[in-house]
């Protein structure tokens, strides 16, 4: 009887591994159909306190913070891009962290979200303790280097990127930020407002790199730029397959009902 009933609970549980791997395949190839050949992956960015940061990584003397405007097309100058490179000690030796902050004027329009090239895939670890590789964070309670403390617009509370995400190409990287979000109908970042400082960690130096900006308008004026890495691999980021997670948890599905079967 108990040989039956362990026999009945391995094949319900290499069936769930069956359709889990079947969903991962279909998702992985409705991913790779929408992206053509390359993934589009979300970056975690869980939050990094101030002084943890600015204990892990120090400016770097000849990268100086870079406070570089932008504007909107039949509008005055609608904001700022602020952008500095750090180099890590400590438990970061061996990184770069690259920090991002964007501000909107009093006055200006509202930013949805920004994007640029980041030549190099980011590295991921865990310097907060959660037990996972981290590749990005975002700093909310005060200034790191030259990026200033963030800032809500009025009546609102201090906005971070409601999506930040890496997608590799086969010779350019590209990094997008985005504050808007409909699903949770979570706002942009509005007048007067200054995000969130966020964090890409990367084992690459440092170049510059040209941003884009969207709004309801187009953007002008000149270039806006910040830091970005260059010179490393463009690959994607090294997390498990769906179908990888779905079949785990089919077969301890599976193991777990066997062991309740023998108690039982």
């Amino acid at each position: 009887m108990n040989t039956t009933r362990l026999t009945a609970a391995l094949t319900l549980g290499l069936a769930l591994t069956g359709a889990g791997a079947r969903s991962g395949q279909a998702a992985q190839i409705e991913a790779t159909s929408a992206s053509s050949t390359t993934k589009i992956q979300t970056l975690a960015t869980p939050e990094m306190g101030s002084s943890r940061f600015n204990e892990l990584f120090k400016p770097i003397a000849d990268a100086p913070a870079i406070d570089s405007t932008y504007q909107y097309l039949g509008s005055p100058v609608s904001g700022n891009v602020r952008s500095q490179v750090f180099q890590g000690t400590g438990d970061a030796e061996g990184l770069y962290a690259y920090a991002y902050q964007v501000t909107v004027n009093d006055g200006g329009l509202h930013t949805d979200s920004i994007s640029f090239q980041f030549n190099a895939t980011p590295q991921g670890t865990d310097l907060t303790g959660l037990g996972t590789p981290t590749y990005a964070y975002v700093v909310r309670d005060g200034s790191i280097g030259g990026l200033g403390t963030p800032v809500a617009s009025p009546g609102q509370s201090i906005v971070d990127p409601s999506n930040l995400s890496w997608q590799p190409g086969s010779t350019t990287g590209t990094l997008r930020a985005n504050f808007v979000e409909a699903a949770t109908s979570t706002q942009p970042l509005l007048s007067g407002a200054t995000s969130a400082s966020f964090v890409v960690l990367s084992q690459q130096p440092y170049t510059t790199s040209f941003v884009n900006l969207q709004s309801d308008a187009p953007t002008t004026g000149p270039y806006t730029q910040v830091y970005a890495a260059t010179g490393g691999s463009i690959e994607p980021i090294p997390v498990p397959e769906p179908a990888t997670i779905l079949s785990w948890a089919g077969v301890i599905g599976g193991l777990l009902a066997a062991r309740r079967y023998r108690r039982g």
